[in-house]
């Protein structure tokens, strides 16, 4: 299998010198004390990096993934529901900002995971740290060309591949249409790596297309990422039957969810809107709610996970850990 490196060996060590956790936030990712992290350490003679300004021991991303792949993956395979597609055709619903927290925070807990970037604007690329200029292989390739998935996948790091996008995606929904069963052409490429992966992440396109069409065919769990917004309540209900009627059209039985997003608890408006998602689709709607934090943005700016870099009691990291609790145990 081959796969295309984005950095060197060098610089992909300095890119990752960033995203490194004390015992107290494995502790808090793993839902278990920093005294069992601390015991699983010193039993597995772990070493640490330089001690920091607090003198807490640091572990770097390779490290912290052999402790919570010990204490919270391995409780948690097999997983069953493996392909999760994030999906609106609204833009701006913020649905590439939660694909990436829940990519790299699934991957952070020691599950192997694969994120596909099907947006010509790539920005899950790009959060993921991928050159504004790549110029590899994407899906197109893989599904008009027929290069193999494994030659188009990147490595950001142990446990975490990716599927860039780049603007040549643009190209893709001509050629894709002609073909014959095109609704079912990515489920097909996907199909043989879910004996390699735990989870497969889907950051879809916000638009109705022949490629979102072939996301929901090949998806396990669609989640559609809702603002807490009028105009984005109003089109939830369009997106919802339109989505359906094509499962129908397909012979397939839908599962999916709603995550509520950009929640403001103060404003009427979100309160009103939350409540009429609750009421309009019920248990569709998930119980994690992602409030409106500046630490979302944070994490888009510094291409990093909020656990990064957040405290353990930032809304932020509580909301994004929430919903990657609730995948995980739907997902089982």
């Amino acid at each position: 299998m081959f796969f295309y490196d984005i950095f060197n060996i060098k610089e992909k060590g300095e890119k990752m010198k960033d995203i490194v956790f004390n015992q107290a936030m494995l502790g808090k990712l793993c839902q278990v004390s920093p005294n069992t992290v601390s015991r699983m350490i010193n039993s597995e003679n772990l070493k640490s990096l330089v001690l920091d300004a607090k003198n807490k021991k640091k572990y770097d991303i390779n490290t912290a993934r052999l402790i919570t792949k010990e204490l919270y993956a391995n409780q948690k395979l097999p997983i069953k529901d493996k392909t999760n597609v994030f999906y609106n055709f609204k833009g701006g619903t913020g649905k590439t900002s939660i694909c990436y927290q829940v990519a790299t925070h699934l991957s952070i807990l020691g599950f192997n995971v694969l994120a596909l970037d099907l947006d010509p604007q790539g920005h899950l690329s790009s959060v993921m740290r991928v050159a504004e200029d790549w110029n590899g292989p994407t899906i197109y390739d893989v599904v008009i060309n027929g290069v193999p998935i494994d030659d188009a996948i990147i490595n950001i790091w142990d446990g975490l591949d990716l599927l860039p996008a780049n603007i040549s995606m643009t190209r893709i929904e001509v050629p894709l249409s002609s073909k014959t069963k095109r609704e079912e052409k990515l489920s097909l490429v996907l199909e043989p790596l879910k004996k390699k992966y735990d989870f497969v992440l889907i950051d879809t396109n916000p638009t109705i297309s022949t490629l979102n069409m072939n996301a929901l065919v090949a998806s396990d769990r669609v989640n559609i990422v809702c603002e807490t917004q009028p105009f984005s309540l109003a089109g939830l209900k369009i997106l919802v039957d339109e989505m359906l009627n094509f499962y129908s059209d397909m012979g397939l039985t839908p599962k999916y969810c709603i995550i509520p997003n950009k929640y403001e608890i103060k404003t009427a408006t979100s309160q009103e809107i939350l409540g009429a998602l609750r009421a309009n689709y019920g248990p569709a709607v998930i119980n994690a709610v992602i409030r409106k934090a500046e630490e979302i943005n944070i994490a888009a700016k510094k291409k990093l996970p909020v656990s990064a870099f957040c405290k353990s009691k930032s809304t932020g990291f509580e909301d994004v850990m929430d919903l990657v609790y609730e995948i995980v145990n739907q997902s089982i």
